[in-house]
């Protein structure tokens, strides 16, 4: 077993790499609500439900998000929360004035239901029928609520072996909508 310092180094390192994981997810769900709502909402043409394309797109995003999540949440992979989270209580002094054993507990076993919900109700493959506005926009929201809870849960453990915070927010460079302000198909 580690010592508490061997172990937090240990840990705010993997919890770095599971943040920069985190944050390219956050990045996706922000450019993904934007789109919606600068681009297709002003865009009569695109908001049709029949459209093909957000269709697409839509579906793209859902499959992606729910195979990333996954990851993140299996208990057993190389970069895992819930691992961390559980080994915390193997280092009791970590929590003093930060946290009590029973919100620790309760973090496990939600990330752990979380895990499950991912596992058993969010298929990544959903079939056609499935891919209805109405069954992604539920999948959706199901997916927002897991990712706050990986943010909410990673912003303070990184803040318990770090003490340290660590910023999840989503970052550009540029404008990643700058690509819709221009005509891609111009008519002859």
């Amino acid at each position: 077993m580690l010592n508490q310092k061997q172990f937090c180094d240990r840990a705010t390192r993997e919890l770095r790499e599971i943040g920069k994981q985190v944050q390219t997810l956050a990045a996706d769900r922000d450019l993904f609500r934007r789109l919606e709502s600068e681009v297709v909402a002003s865009n009569p043409r695109l908001s049709e439900n029949s459209a093909a394309f957000l269709a697409v797109v839509r579906a793209a995003y859902t499959d992606a998000t729910t195979m990333r999540l996954r990851r993140l949440y299996a208990p057993d992979a190389n970069l895992s929360l819930r691992r961390i989270v559980a080994q915390v209580s193997d280092y009791p002094e970590l929590l003093h004035d930060k946290l009590t054993g029973k919100e620790l507990d309760s973090d496990v076993a939600e990330l752990d239901r979380a895990g499950a919900y991912l596992k058993e109700h969010l298929d990544p493959h959903f079939a056609g029928r499935e891919r209805t506005s109405a069954a992604l926009t539920s999948a959706n929201r199901e997916l927002d609520r897991i990712l706050d809870l990986l943010i909410d849960c990673l912003k303070r453990y990184y803040w318990i072996v770090a003490d340290a915070h660590i910023d999840l927010a989503p970052a550009w460079e540029q404008d990643p909508l700058a690509v819709f302000r221009f005509a891609w198909i111009e008519s002859q």
